[in-house]
């Protein structure tokens, strides 16, 4: 791949790509409700926002691993299984590159995007940035080797 044409796409900023639109909910919404909001649009997460706020995000992963215990009370607020203190999130206007590196270090899938004034803008999810990768550089996409090591010998086909 070009490394030129590779480094733009890094240096675009992060509002230029198509992002996706969750569910909001408050934080007192119970749990049972967050989960529907998350089936109702085949979404992998909720954001919760008090005040215009975002104060956290539950994601499917919380349901898989706070939810599923026997007993569990679906009626409680999603407060109670949130993770505390603000989500990490990205202005629209930082580049491609910086948002790949948080969602590697704090191994996230998903990433709020808010504005100059921290308002929500949308959320940049792994799915939506390499289906933008393969569609800026389908050719490199699509030779690809099954394994990237793998040295052929002869050549294959006809």
């Amino acid at each position: 791949m070009d490394r030129s044409r590779l480094q733009r796409f890094f240096n675009t900023p992060v509002g230029e790509l198509e992002l996706v639109t969750p569910p909001l909910v408050a934080p007192e919404t119970p749990v049972r409700d967050a989960v529907a909001a998350m089936a109702e649009g085949a979404q992998s997460c909720v954001l919760a926002v008090r005040d215009g706020e975002l104060v956290g995000i539950f994601t499917e992963r919380d349901v898989l691993t706070k939810c599923m215990g026997e007993g569990f009370d679906w009626s409680q607020p999603l407060a109670q299984v949130m993770a505390p203190g603000a989500p990490l999130v990205i202005q629209r206007s930082r580049p491609i590159g910086e948002a790949v590196a948080l969602m590697r270090k704090h191994r996230y899938r998903t990433l709020p995007v808010v504005d100059e004034s921290r308002r929500l803008v949308g959320l940049l999810r792994l799915q939506e940035l390499l289906h933008y990768l393969a569609e800026a550089y389908p050719e490199e996409v699509l030779n690809i080797p099954p394994r990237p090591h793998q040295v052929m010998e002869t050549r294959e086909g006809g």
